[in-house]
């Protein structure tokens, strides 16, 4: 007689949660960085750590920012956000992440990924990652229909619990950032667990004072410990 189960399907978010996505940060700035070295005459080294820098303070328009100061022309700007969007990423998987992955697939569980963002760099990100054959499907929430489908919009969560032919509450959605990971699959009635991770984006999540239903049912600080719930 096998070991009764508490769950059949395990949903992922994406960066940050199966990846640092520092990493992917860091990876279009240097190709980027290289591109601007061309054009300003400046080390390359010294632009990436500046970019770098920018972001840190405000995620948003960085290229706009460092690049106004040397007063270039938009399409100049244009042609570093279309490199970031589209460039191959360096980036990859932690051990612990890849063993659990595979601890996953060996037990038979249901696997999933539900993602926002745009499709190309999400889609490259999957590639680079190399993690299409762990997965039973991926979701980019954009590419079924526009940003309005971006989480928390429940359809994504809907159409994953179908196509993995599970009911919510035989699922679990793992994450890592509370503005809009969790609420949805609390109210659908998917297990939630929260990786909190030091480094991440959303490293301050107890600063956002958002209400209870935001956060996940359980918060954990290394991928590994998913096990102990499923």
């Amino acid at each position: 007689m096998g070991i009764m189960r508490k769950f059949k399907a395990v949903i992922f978010d994406l960066d940050d949660t199966l990846y640092p996505e520092i990493d992917y940060v860091i990876s279009g700035f240097k190709v980027v960085s290289k591109f601007i070295a061309c054009k300003i005459n400046r080390n390359y080294d010294l632009i990436l750590n500046e970019l770098l820098d920018l972001f840190k303070l405000d995620r948003k328009n960085v290229f706009n920012r460092y690049l106004k100061q040397y007063n270039l022309d938009k399409e100049i700007i244009e042609e570093c956000v279309n490199l970031y969007r589209y460039h191959n990423p360096n980036i990859s998987l932690s051990d612990e992440t890849s063993k659990l992955l595979c601890f996953l697939k060996e037990n038979n569980f249901k696997l999933g990924i539900i993602t926002d963002g745009r499709p190309e760099g999400q889609r490259n990100k999957i590639k680079a990652l190399q993690i299409e054959e762990y997965f039973d499907n991926i979701i980019i929430t954009d590419e079924l229909g526009g940003i309005k489908y971006r989480k928390p919009c429940a359809i994504p969560y809907k159409k994953m619990l179908q196509e993995l032919e599970v009911e919510a509450e035989e699922a679990v959605y793992i994450g890592d950032n509370p503005t809009k990971d969790f609420i949805t699959a609390n109210k659908l009635g998917i297990f939630t667990i929260m990786i909190k991770n030091d480094n991440g984006i959303y490293h301050n999540y107890n600063k956002l004072n958002l209400s209870k239903e935001y956060y996940a049912k359980i918060l954990i600080d290394n991928i590994t410990n998913i096990k102990d719930y499923i």
